[in-house]
């Protein structure tokens, strides 16, 4: 609207959340704006709008366990205060397509728990909604062919701009509750990846022998999580699955550690048991017993969280010897010759 200046922040790992920012900024000159586009990769350098400035604020991010991803919600938690100007998120979440059907992703908690923190700041909903833009969880699956990229991508690009010309003509845009029931019914599952599910996921990369230690992942790494321990490549804690290593490196050393991580989850329940059972025994409660369920749940967690990062770090050292690097190859799927990266946006980086 008349004298309102735009403001759009995202983080990407793979290209989708940027190419949507594009996308909505080429839509926005079209009408006059002037938008500010920002990466916020990095803390450095970011312009917020000034205290009195009338403005539109938008938000892109990946969805990530079926919430915003983590990076995100940092950021926003840290956002300055509003003045009552108008806010916007788009999310981006795995699009894919079974012949000639596209399919939708679920945002879970990805749109709802931003913008409950935004209006608490003090700004005005504005609209939000998710696009479908290509999967590039390559852990899970092998990467979407180009054709099939292609065909996503030419799908989403007036989508978005419809959303963000509706936002600028001053329209409210609720498409994001079209998803609300389905959501709901995962948003355990949304609390559950924030609590402990990205600790335990951090720890499933791993650099195969066919790394040369050439850095590449270490310098993209958008939360800095990516450290060389013994001349190789390691994960923090810190890491959001976000797939820009994975997808970036040029000899596809990056692999998922598929049957070391169901190793790993094996260990973790069975520990989480005994520890669930002893405990309940020595104190002298019963296992029912609700709030007894919730206390041993969070120690569960913590389990997890800790015994991910003692066995990754065991697994680490382990993966210097070569006949161990070569289990953790052959077990996992990643290094199957036809499992494809998601490299398609990334190659078109400006």
């Amino acid at each position: 609207m008349e004298g309102e200046n735009l403001y759009i922040y995202y983080i990407s790992g793979t290209g989708n959340a940027r190419l949507c920012s594009q996308w909505m900024g080429e839509e926005a000159e079209k009408k006059g704006f002037r938008p500010v586009i920002q990466s916020i990769d990095s803390s450095a350098g970011i312009k917020f709008p000034e205290t009195e400035e009338k403005a539109i604020i938008g938000f892109a991010y990946p969805t990530h366990g079926f919430n915003a991803a983590p990076m995100m919600l940092k950021f926003i938690a840290g956002f300055p205060r509003g003045n009552g100007n108008r806010f916007f998120l788009l999310n981006t979440r795995a699009g894919m397509k079974l012949n000639k059907i596209f399919l939708l992703g679920l945002s879970g908690l990805a749109l709802y728990l931003p913008a409950l923190m935004l209006i608490i700041k003090g700004y005005r909903f504005a609209g939000f909604r998710p696009v479908d833009m290509p999967s590039n969880w390559i852990s899970l699956h092998p990467g979407l062919r180009q054709k099939v990229i292609e065909s996503i991508i030419k799908r989403c690009e007036p989508i978005t701009k419809l959303f963000i010309s509706k936002i600028l003509n001053g329209e409210r845009v609720f498409r994001g509750l079209w998803g609300l029931p389905a959501d709901l019914l995962i948003s355990p599952i949304s609390a559950g990846y924030y609590l402990g599910g990205r600790f335990f996921l951090a720890k499933t990369f791993y650099a195969s022998d066919k790394c040369n230690n050439c850095g590449v992942c270490i310098k993209e790494c958008p939360t800095e999580s990516i450290i060389l321990v013994n001349k190789r490549p390691y994960w923090k804690l810190t890491c959001e699955s976000c797939m820009r290593c994975m997808n970036t490196c040029h000899r596809q050393a990056i692999e998922t550690a598929h049957g070391m991580a169901t190793l790993f989850m094996i260990l973790i329940l069975s520990t989480n048991s005994l520890v669930y059972i002893t405990l309940s025994q020595w104190l002298g409660i019963l296992p029912e017993v609700w709030w007894w369920k919730g206390i041993t749940q969070l120690i569960g967690i913590g389990i997890m969280i800790v015994m991910s990062a003692v066995l990754y770090y065991i697994m680490h050292l382990a993966a210097g010897f070569k006949i161990f690097n070569l289990l953790l190859r052959v077990t996992s799927f990643t290094s199957l010759p036809f499992w494809r990266r998601y490299s398609y946006l990334l190659k078109k980086k400006n």
